[in-house]
């Protein structure tokens, strides 16, 4: 668990765990480990990757779940970070996760299976188990890698700003990923209480979301800014709530927009979004609508390409 006083502020984000240093090569297995925060640490960075193995493979995570929030210890349950979608209200600050989950660097290649990255959306251990609970995450998976990088079986959940972001990434292989946004949003969005850094590109809502309406500010499922070479067999991108209310799931509607490419050569293979208006932008506008692609329950297509860059 993470806690201290290095760790509270994001205006300085510090590294928890640092696996290598910039440039290192070998061979690294971390394996069945839960990572989390104690309290609110909106100044952490759970994890920073730097190593690349020495073989493709020889370097990354098994079985390795990084959690935020709900469980006994974590001091972010249900007794102090309860749902409240009838008070309109901006996020607790005793209800701050951290800042980012995991950041995969330039030059870092790594391979990740059953990694699970959860911002807890419920109570797992007071008496009220599964009770529904507000922690605010900055953001999940930063990768910037470019010498190979395997994610197999993985998801990213709840945070606030973004899931899985590549900034000037290549050579990415996903499959069997899952995305959900953050329950609460709505009440407050994903343009607080998280300050833009744009050294990392963060998304900045108040730019993108300028005329659209007010299910525009939301998490995004998969985000690439300058990114090419990116392969993603199987992703569900799900968002089931707007302020906790349902309706939306119905009308498809909860969220207008899941997937961003910016300037990026990303391949889907088998994507399906659940309640997005729009299932992808590129370079900000829409690509995808769920509308043209229902499916039962998701919207999905089998194949999708941005343009050629």
């Amino acid at each position: 668990m993470a806690n201290g006083a290095a760790f509270k502020d994001q205006a300085n984000p510090k590294v928890v765990f640092r696996v290598g240093k910039p440039g290192d090569v070998g061979t690294f297995e971390m394996s069945d480990l839960i990572i989390q925060t104690q309290g609110p640490q909106a100044g952490a960075i759970l994890m920073e990757y730097n190593i690349a193995g020495s073989t493709p493979g020889a370097a990354g995570l098994w079985d390795v779940h990084f959690r935020i929030g709900g469980s006994a210890g974590t001091q972010l349950q249900s007794d102090k970070c309860a749902k409240n979608p009838n008070v309109t209200a901006p996020a607790n600050p005793e209800c701050i996760g951290a800042y980012m989950l995991t950041h995969m660097t330039a030059e870092s290649s790594g391979y990740f299976e059953n990694t699970w990255w959860w911002v807890a959306d419920h109570e797992l251990d007071l008496p009220d188990r599964k009770a529904q609970i507000n922690i605010y995450n900055g953001r999940g998976v930063l990768c910037e890698a470019t010498k190979g990088t395997w994610f197999w079986g993985t998801a990213s959940e709840h945070n606030v700003l973004y899931n899985y972001q590549f900034n000037k990434a290549s050579n990415v292989y996903m499959a069997h990923i899952q995305t959900e946004t953050a329950y609460f949003q709505g009440n407050p969005d994903a343009k607080t209480p998280f300050t833009v850094n744009q050294a990392i590109l963060d998304p900045n809502f108040d730019t993108f979301c300028a005329g659209q309406g007010n299910r525009c500010a939301r998490t995004w499922g998969v985000r690439a800014i300058d990114s090419k070479d990116i392969l993603i067999y199987g992703a569900g991108l799900y968002s089931f709530f707007d302020n906790y209310d349902q309706v939306c799931v119905g009308q498809n509607n909860c969220q207008d927009h899941m997937v961003s490419l910016e300037n990026s050569d990303v391949k889907f293979f088998g994507l399906s979004t659940k309640a997005a208006v729009n299932m992808v932008t590129v370079n900000g506008k829409s690509a995808a609508l769920d509308s043209d692609n229902r499916n039962n329950f998701c919207a999905t297509v089998a194949l999708f390409q941005a343009p050629s860059l």
